[in-house]
Order: structure tokens, then C-alpha cells, then sequence
């Protein structure tokens, strides 16, 4: 017979709770400053004892966005558009607005090309498809490819194109004598990627000779027209989060980028006196709770900043020798020395580092290119590391004879005498890594280039 029976038991343990507030510092440390300066703006809204300055964009290169447009009749001679062009003549935006102007007359074709125009990559390319600009617009498609098509006569050539391929045809002129062949190679890119000069040969009806002279001239064009538009600057895909360098003695120094940090403030004042000035319990909690989050989101973010900034020392003080000599000289970090250092958790440095980006005197660099495993190195205890490694393969095939590209198994002897112990499969991999093709790929890439 089976009996049944309730008792009453104590036990201790602990566990890991995620409340909102926890959530919110994890989310914090894999925000970059500018997304950071965005999440803080939002925050502000919400809660009106939160003050946020943003940092300047005075530098930042204005995009001019335009993403819809009301419905416009043909007739119509207004063009508010017009009035938010920069015709200051400096910017990228400036000078594609320019490129309407000077192509489209007529109203209400200007005002199709200036919402094209605002869709425009830094690269000269358009990034909306027509059928989506047209319904933006609120006209028929057929207005907005007839406008496209007067903008790609622009200079560059090359600009306004939809994709690579138009982009490549938009530079040879119909006059031109190679334009039959040279629109047969530019229809057939992917023949021209796999080196497959027997397959081009028989669509253009081209002897050797004359397949290796057209893609001379297809390599002499620009797949990037619009960054001529920047005077041979183009703009950085973001500005740093972090800034290392040495001062007038020698130190380094590390800091965040105030260009690109928000400022917080908690407007204490206002939330003492909205305080004295409710008595509904309900009222106060309210204030009580927004002026605490106000607080918790100003150390949270001072925090973040803190965390940031000793991870960076450290990794600056333990790649010193990269930062003042080069590639060569990165050593092999993990994130468990950082952490150790830091006195926080591996998972921390990982979400810190997959984010932020660090200005050196190097260049600008993730944060997470500091890492890489070690390598034996022979006559070394610390190893070298594996970027090191990815470097020297670079510079050998770089360096390679054109004729004889350096296979697998001679890098492996290579890097053998200079005392690293590389496997074959280890080369094959980083070379992959870094999208370098193999030495039969190698050669036949030499061949369409006309080296050998």
C-alpha cells in the first residue's frame, strides 16, 4: 500500500537573476558610442528628469535623406524640394544634387532626381530599386526610369547605376569600336571571376589576344565612380569609439572619443520640486521610479565607459609592440588575460570588443582584431600569433613570382625556415580566411591580367 506524507525543507543557493536593469547594462556594453548617443536620445524621451547633449556631427558628412515625397502632379511648378539642396559645393550630397540640376530641367523630373539622388551610396550606386522609389513618389515607374536614365549620362560615368554590371557598360560609349564584345564580357562577369577565357572566347568570337586586351580595358574601369565625388577621400565607415596614442613624453594614453560619447545628465532640481508638488501615491511613485531609472542609466553608462576604457589599456599595454611597430609584432592575446586583468568576466571583453573600435597610430581596428590564438614559435615561449602568421602569407604571395605562384606546401617550408611550425592544412585555411585563391586560381587570375 502506498502512503503519501508533506513535509517542510530549508535550502540556500544562489542563482542569477536577469532583472530589466541587468539586461539593460548588457545591452549598454555592446552598444557603439553612436548607437549608444541614439539608445540615450530614445531614453530622454521616456523620461523627462534625463537630459542628453549629443555630440557634434559638424564633420560628419549629411546625406541629404530623402525618403518620400508626396504625390506630385506633372504640371505643378513648386518644387520644395529644391529648397533643402546644399549648394554649398563641398559635400557628396552637394555635388549629386548639383547633377540633377544640371541634367533635368524640367520640375517635375527634378524632383523624381532628387529623391534618386538621395539614394545614392558613397560608391556612385543607387541602393533603392525604381519599383520602390516609384511608390514612394507616388508616380508611375516609367517616370522614375526615365528620369535614372538622363541622370547615368552624368560625370563620372558610372554614376546612377543600379548594380555592377550597368555601372561597368555606363563607361564605354555606344560609339566606341569594342562595345558589341566589351557588353558580351560585362554580361558575362562570372565567367570573367572563374577565369574562363576558352568560355569567353567563343561568346565574343575573340582570338587569345584580343580577350586579354578587353579585360584590360574592363580592369581600367571603375566599379566605384561616385567616391571621385569625395576628391579622393572617401569617408570612413565610422568614427572610433576609443583613442590610443603616445603623448609629448612618451605615454600612451587611452580615452573615449567625446566627438561620437554622449552626456548625461539627471536634472535632480526638477525632480525634487515635481516631487513637493504631487501627493497622489500613485504620482510619487511615478517620480520616485523615473528619477531612480534617470540615476541608474547615468551610472550605467559611466560604467560602460569605465569597463571600455581598462579593457583598452590593457590591450594597448599588452600590444605595445604591434601599436608602435606593426602587424608583425601583434603578440597572441586571449580573453581570459584581459579579463583576468580587468577583474571581469570573459563574456564582458567579448561583447565590449565585438563592437568598438579603437584609432591607433596603426590605422582604426575593432577591438576584437587584438585577439587571436598562439602559434609555436620555435626559441619562443609566448608563441606568435596568428595574425602574424596570416601576414606572412600575405607578403609571400604578394611577393610571388607571377609564372610560379607559391603552392601550400611551399609557404609551409617558407614559414618552416623562418621557425614557424605550420601545418598545410593551417595555410590552406588562412588563406581561405583571407580570401586568397588557391596557386592554380593564382595563375589563372595572372593570365587574365596579361602578366604572364
Amino acid at each position: 500500500m502506498i502512503s503519501y506524507s508533506m513535509n517542510v525543507q530549508l535550502a540556500q543557493k544562489q542563482s542569477l537573476v536577469f532583472t530589466p536593469q541587468l539586461q539593460q547594462a548588457i545591452k549598454l556594453l555592446l552598444l557603439t558610442n553612436i548607437d549608444l548617443s541614439s539608445y540615450a536620445e530614445k531614453m530622454a524621451e521616456e523620461n523627462p528628469f534625463l537630459e542628453v547633449e549629443l555630440p557634434s556631427r559638424g564633420s560628419v558628412e549629411s546625406r541629404n535623406s530623402i525618403t518620400s515625397m508626396p504625390s506630385t502632379s506633372p504640371q505643378s511648378d513648386f518644387d520644395p524640394v529644391s529648397l533643402l539642396v546644399d549648394t554649398s559645393g563641398a559635400s557628396f550630397g552637394a555635388r549629386l544634387f548639383q547633377q540633377v540640376e544640371e541634367t533635368l530641367k524640367n520640375p517635375f523630373e527634378r524632383k523624381i532626381g532628387y529623391a534618386i539622388a538621395s539614394h545614392v551610396e558613397p560608391s556612385g550606386w543607387l541602393s533603392l530599386s525604381t519599383c520602390a522609389l516609384a511608390e514612394s513618389l507616388g508616380v508611375d515607374e516609367k517616370f522614375v526610369e526615365q528620369a535614372l536614365t538622363k541622370l547615368q549620362s552624368a560625370e563620372p560615368s558610372g554614376l546612377f547605376a543600379r548594380n555592377l554590371a550597368e555601372c561597368l557598360r555606363l563607361q564605354i560609349s555606344t560609339s566606341d569600336y569594342d562595345y558589341a564584345k566589351m557588353t558580351i564580357i560585362i554580361d558575362n562577369l562570372p565567367l570573367v571571376a572563374r577565369g574562363a577565357l576558352t568560355a569567353l572566347r567563343r561568346k565574343t568570337g575573340c582570338h587569345a589576344d584580343d580577350i586579354r586586351r578587353l579585360l584590360q580595358r574592363l580592369r581600367s574601369l571603375d566599379p566605384k565612380p561616385g567616391l571621385a565625388l569625395f576628391n579622393g577621400i572617401a569617408p570612413p565607415v565610422r568614427q572610433p569609439d576609443i583613442i590610443t596614442g603616445k603623448t609629448l613624453d612618451g605615454e600612451w594614453f587611452v580615452e573615449m572619443n567625446q566627438a561620437t560619447l554622449p552626456i548625461i545628465k539627471v536634472d535632480e532640481v526638477t525632480g525634487h520640486k515635481v516631487r513637493k508638488l504631487v501627493n497622489a501615491p500613485q504620482d510619487q511613485a511615478f517620480v520616485r521610479d523615473t528619477l531612480g531609472n534617470a540615476r541608474w542609466l547615468s551610472r550605467a553608462i559611466a560604467q560602460r565607459n569605465e569597463t571600455s576604457i581598462k579593457i583598452a589599456a590593457e590591450i594597448v599595454r599588452i600590444q605595445k609592440p604591434f601599436l608602435e611597430h606593426g602587424i608583425q609584432h601583434m603578440r597572441p592575446l586571449k580573453l581570459k588575460t584581459v579579463a583576468d586583468a580587468v577583474g571581469v568576466h570573459e563574456s564582458t571583453i567579448s561583447r565590449v570588443t565585438s563592437s568598438l573600435m579603437m584609432q591607433t597610430p596603426q590605422g582604426t581596428y575593432p577591438l576584437k582584431i587584438f585577439f587571436s590564438t598562439a602559434i609555436e614559435l620555435g626559441g619562443h615561449d609566448e608563441g606568435v600569433s596568428a595574425r602574424v602568421v596570416r601576414e606572412k602569407i600575405r607578403s609571400l604571395v604578394g611577393a610571388e613570382v607571377p609564372g610560379k605562384p607559391l603552392s601550400d606546401e611551399t609557404i609551409v617550408q617558407e614559414l618552416n625556415r623562418a621557425g614557424l611550425n605550420i601545418a598545410r592544412r593551417t595555410i590552406a585555411k588562412y588563406r581561405k580566411l583571407d580570401k586568397i585563391p588557391s596557386s592554380f586560381q593564382r595563375r589563372r587570375n595572372y593570365q587574365l591580367q596579361g602578366i604572364i
